[in-house]
């Protein structure tokens, strides 16, 4: 599952954040996703009535992120979410498309979203991992040493911090001066331009435009070419 993060950094979760989908009749369903500073078997803490019955099961890789409540649910907006996930330090992650008429499987998708963040977390924190040879010498720009997917990811990253100063009053120029380069930097199957106008556009109907434009990028990067036409039908919809 591919986590877009509005708020936040990919490579370095804080460890608690607010997980939304957006569902095919346009709703919006989230939940909230909370990682343990600190590890512990659970099975230490089970009765022993039950001890028999969870016999062989890893609970302790089963609980490292928990989302609450554990099937997403619908909230008023993205607007909503991000202003809560502001005043609480949240990472704010888009993870998708989601079926609301489905229970079992939006619970399938929440579990797998909240699973995929516990993982970037606790690889954030892997201290095993040494660090990295020194570098000698600088790329001349900040996106020469970028592959193309740390680039997209540090677009989608820049979006998020993009559409706050856009609700504040007035886009970010530093911010938009980065985006401008990440995207002059992208192949043009991508159409990062069209993502940095959608993104610097105030209204909601932008900040749609912007998330179907992000979608259909990470869609062209993993070759999933079957989700490209409905894509470019929504995307045609709201530019007519």
């Amino acid at each position: 599952m591919q986590l877009i993060f509005e708020r936040g950094d990919h490579d370095r979760p804080v460890g608690h954040a607010l997980i939304y989908f957006r569902t095919t009749n346009g709703t919006i369903v989230a939940t909230y996703v909370n990682v343990p500073p600190i590890r512990f078997d659970i099975s230490k803490f089970v009765p022993g009535f039950l001890a028999g019955a969870l016999q062989g099961m890893d609970l302790s890789e089963g609980m490292v992120a928990t989302p609450i409540p554990p099937i997403a649910e619908q909230v008023d907006s993205v607007d909503y979410l991000h202003a809560i996930a502001e005043r609480r330090h949240d990472d704010l992650v888009f993870a998708g498309a989601a079926m609301a008429d489905d229970p079992m499987h939006l619970a399938a998708e929440t579990a797998e979203a909240a699973q995929s963040y516990g993982q970037l977390y606790s690889s954030s924190i892997d201290t095993s991992t040494p660090p990295p040879a020194p570098i000698e010498s600088q790329p001349t720009s900040r996106v020469d040493g970028m592959s193309e997917e740390e680039r997209l990811r540090e677009l989608t990253s820049l979006v998020g911090r993009l559409r706050e100063s856009v609700r504040a009053g007035a886009p970010d120029p530093v911010v938009e001066q980065e985006m401008n380069e990440l995207a002059a930097s992208l192949p043009a199957k991508y159409r990062a331009d069209r993502l940095v106008a959608a993104a610097r556009a105030p209204g909601d109907k932008s900040e749609r435009l912007a998330a179907l434009y992000i979608e259909r990028s990470y869609k062209l990067f993993h070759e999933e070419y079957l989700d490209l036409e409905r894509l470019d039908r929504e995307i045609e919809a709201i530019t007519e």
